[in-house]
């Protein structure tokens, strides 16, 4: 009986990860693009996380992305790409591909967060992000008002601006994977299942269905 038991146990468990892919729906949880944007992590797969540092929904989803951070297969990289589909996002942009040029992307993710999206505090230009992060402790003001006028910076911003219009990204939070499938929290239902639909879609590529 305990035998028929585990072998009942075990052809359900291998059923599950095929009955949790059968529920996400091309043109239904995600889309696919008719042509791909540009990927930029080498030889691993790519999960973009498209996001604005004052989104709201976009501050409420970062606990579920560290915690998916946890268990990432190490042949996934995770980008982050500033979001700046209105004039007013740009700053908030900048300031993200500032703070990468400045090698401080840790120290200042989560308080950018905090001050923009908890704390709806003013941060809207180059002075006031720069002593922003002079605040905190991870660059001086004049680093950041250099590193924000730098042609690495523009060139970031550009390429930031193209993949979100290849992509079609319309709003905040949006997951786009390998360049391919855009996936909004709308059309996913949940944060959780975002990341699930990634995670489905990059099995999906590493397996080369």
């Amino acid at each position: 009986m305990l035998y028929r038991s585990l072998i009942a146990l075990t052809a359900f468990l291998a059923m599950v990860p095929a009955a949790m892919a059968a529920e996400w729906e091309e043109g239904t949880h995600y889309r696919t693009l008719s042509e791909p944007v540009e990927t930029r992590s080498g030889d691993q797969l790519e999960l973009a996380e498209v996001f604005w540092y004052g989104c709201p929904s976009c501050y409420s989803m970062q606990p579920v992305i560290e915690e998916w951070k946890e268990t990432k297969p190490d042949d996934v990289n995770l980008r982050h790409v500033p979001a700046s589909l209105r004039r007013d996002w740009a700053p908030h942009a900048k300031a993200f591909y500032a703070a990468r040029q400045l090698g401080v992307v840790d120290g200042i993710h989560s308080e950018l967060f905090d001050a923009l999206a908890g704390e709806r505090r003013d941060l809207n230009d180059v002075d006031a992000i720069a002593a922003f992060f002079e605040e905190q402790g991870v660059a001086e003001a004049s680093e950041v008002r250099d590193a924000w006028g730098s042609f690495a910076v523009d060139t970031a911003m550009r390429r930031g601006r193209q993949f979100q219009q290849g992509a079609k990204v319309t709003g905040t939070p949006t997951l786009v994977v390998e360049g391919k499938y855009v996936i909004s929290v709308r059309a996913a239902g949940s944060y959780e299942n975002m990341l699930a639909i990634a995670d489905h879609l990059l099995e999906k590529e590493r397996s080369g269905d």
